[in-house]
């Protein structure tokens, strides 16, 4: 059977790393005595996997994780149980079984929104000035460690600027996932480039979109 989560990570759990968070869950599932299928070999290991990894320090409203079990089990009670026995921040929202067919959750990720909010009351127009360019291009290191250009302009697929209590805050949309991928912090290098240490502000994931 295989059961695919919806969950939140927020407040001081968010500076728990992504393997931790796999090991969390590993316990949590362990402990509720929900019975996870394991991979054959010499080195077994529990079959959860999640969607994109969420980077140290940033909260989460929309994180997905897969689990595949040995038996058919009640999805809603599953999803209590393992609500009783994880940490402090992290809640499962939604929990539903999926077709054994499906493709994997990894490469299912198309797109994630993120909302950027920025300390600071920033005009709207030097933002849109930024974003609205029919190119936009940032320098980056690759898997190489070599520095290399990138255009970024198709990868933003949507956004919005809100103003609020003498803070700016970004709602964007952008390309996520293996296939392709831009993360936030490019889109902050892109549009505010040399201002950017300066800058005291946060980010959180709101949504992963799957296809």
């Amino acid at each position: 059977m295989r059961i695919r989560a919806k969950f939140t990570k927020e407040g001081n759990i968010k500076f728990v790393g992504h393997l931790d968070t796999v090991r969390l869950f590993q316990r949590a599932i362990k402990m509720a005595k929900i019975p996870i299928a394991y991979s054959e070999g010499f080195n077994p290991h529990s079959k959860v996997y999640f969607g994109l990894p969420l980077p140290v320090g940033m909260e989460s409203e929309g994180e997905y994780l897969e689990i595949k079990t040995k038996e058919n089990i009640d999805v809603s009670t599953a999803k209590d149980q393992l609500n009783n026995k994880l940490p402090e921040g992290i809640i499962l929202t939604e929990c539903f079984e999926i077709e054994d067919n499906t493709p994997t959750l990894m490469s299912q990720v198309d797109s994630a929104i993120y909302e950027i909010e920025i300390n600071e009351d920033i005009c709207k127009a030097r933002i849109l000035e930024k974003l609205e360019q029919p190119s936009i291009v940032v320098t980056k290191r690759n898997k190489k460690k070599k520095f290399v250009q990138q255009e970024i302009k198709p990868l933003i697929l949507n956004y919005d600027i809100i103003k609020e209590s003498g803070r700016t805050i970004i709602i964007a949309k952008i390309k996520a996932g293996s296939r392709s991928n831009l993360s936030p912090e490019i889109l902050m290098k892109a549009v505010f480039v040399d201002e950017l240490p300066n800058l005291e502000y946060k980010i959180k994931r709101k949504e992963l979109f799957l296809v």
